[in-house]
């Protein structure tokens, strides 16, 4: 394949462009009352290496033209669009398929670089989840792979003496709300709920 040059600055120009918009993804959620073998293998899909529905992620490119790096927040979609139109879904996926996604964009479908001289890097960073209300220490915790609502809690120091252990409140960043019973996943780990970055954590107060 020929590479002209006389492209460069147009192609930098729209990617150096390159916006992020909410799209449509599903599948990382759970429900109340999930819990057995149905907790255990979402957290067997949490990992280091995979991009999540509130995740930061920055995209590091490296081409003859040196691109800068791009950062965003992955939205409840979990997918992202360029300027371009081009859809990519990142949520689920690990760094390494999403980078050869965008360089397969852009050597192979836009014929805008030579294969084996465009490479674009995925990074994951500002992952954490907060947890609040009747626990020791409330704050944002970093996540971390096989995260759980018990696991957290135990990152905050622990449940107060006025804490309801039993109506624990999980908030995704879709809104979605999951009461769990924290006092029957101490007896029976596998109704520990896993949780995903961004998932609040509200421990409510006894009512006397």
């Amino acid at each position: 394949m020929n590479c002209r040059t006389d492209w460069v600055p147009r192609v930098g120009c729209v990617v150096l462009a390159m916006v992020f918009a909410i799209g449509c993804e599903t599948g990382l959620g759970t429900s109340a009352g999930q819990g057995g073998a149905g907790a255990a293998a979402l957290t067997n899909v949490i990992s280091a290496d995979r991009v999540y529905v509130g995740d930061q992620i920055r995209i590091v490119f490296d081409a003859p033209s040196p691109l800068p790096a791009t950062e965003t927040t992955v939205p409840e979609s979990g997918t992202v669009t360029t300027l371009m139109g081009e859809k990519i879904k990142v949520a689920g996926k690990k760094t390494d398929e999403i980078a050869q996604e965008i360089m397969t964009l852009y050597t192979v479908t836009k014929q805008v670089y030579q294969p084996g001289r465009f490479t674009a890097t995925v990074q994951v960073f500002g992952r954490s989840v907060s947890v609040g209300g009747e626990v020791r220490n409330t704050g944002n915790y970093a996540f971390e792979g096989g995260m759980t609502v018990l696991k957290a809690i135990n990152r905050a120091g622990g449940f107060t003496e006025w804490a309801d252990k039993g109506g624990v409140q999980v908030t995704r960043l879709n809104g979605q709300q999951i009461s769990m019973d924290c006092k029957a996943a101490l007896k029976k780990p596998q109704l520990d709920i896993p949780l995903f970055p961004g998932d609040r954590i509200t421990v409510l107060r006894k009512i006397l």
